[in-house]
């Protein structure tokens, strides 16, 4: 009598692909497509219905999160994507990651020209800033975030208190739905450049 197998071919195959050394990835996917069968596929589907399901991934005291959408597509197959993940500090679950930005961004005026205000962190949620030439920072921040190859946020903060080492951090007031996911997507991608080892696959 032939014994039967342990494992199926699909589960031997998905073990290999664990041990597979990983690759860097030059840029990263728009999207992700996963798919799933059975009680699987409705348990997924029914949390992303209700935006109650996250994924969740841990990487040298980061979290990042992602939010899946349930998308349907031509062949009325239905798939979850995952986009653009949020990064916090894992250490405290309600603070935003903090980009350092090196060198430092310079916010603009509505007219584009400099406003000698210098953005060294920022996170969805906040940024630090310098106030040059000595003058008192602002209370307010109604200023232009520049962007790299694409058009600059239109932000506004306001300032929650001052470092020993002379900075102003400034809490950032929502942004509309657009800015919101342009800032989120330039963090995405800064963080990738700096922790490259955490996006490989």
């Amino acid at each position: 009598m032939q014994e039967q197998a342990i494992l199926t071919k699909a589960e031997m195959a998905f073990i290999k692909r664990l041990y597979k050394p990983a690759k860097p990835v030059d840029q990263a996917p728009k999207e992700i497509l996963v798919d799933a069968d059975g009680p699987l596929k409705t348990l997924l589907a029914a949390y992303a219905n209700t935006a109650q399901l996250t994924i969740e991934a841990h990487f040298e005291g980061q979290r990042l999160t992602f939010t899946p959408q349930l998308v349907e597509d031509d062949q009325h197959v239905q798939h979850l994507e995952l986009g653009t993940p949020q990064i916090f500090d894992d250490t405290n679950s309600t603070r935003s990651w903090r980009l350092p930005l090196t060198p430092a961004v310079e916010l603009r005026l509505s007219n584009g020209k400099p406003s000698g205000l210098l953005v060294h962190e920022i996170s969805m949620h906040g940024l630090l800033v310098e106030q040059r030439h000595k003058r008192t920072a602002p209370k307010t921040l109604n200023k232009l975030l520049p962007l790299p190859g694409d058009k600059p946020i239109a932000i506004h903060a306001t300032r929650v208190r001052s470092t020993k080492k002379g900075m102003h951090a400034y809490s950032l007031e929502q942004l509309d739905h657009v800015s919101k996911e342009r800032l989120q997507q330039y963090i995405y991608e800064k963080h990738r450049e700096l922790f490259p080892q955490a996006h490989q696959v």
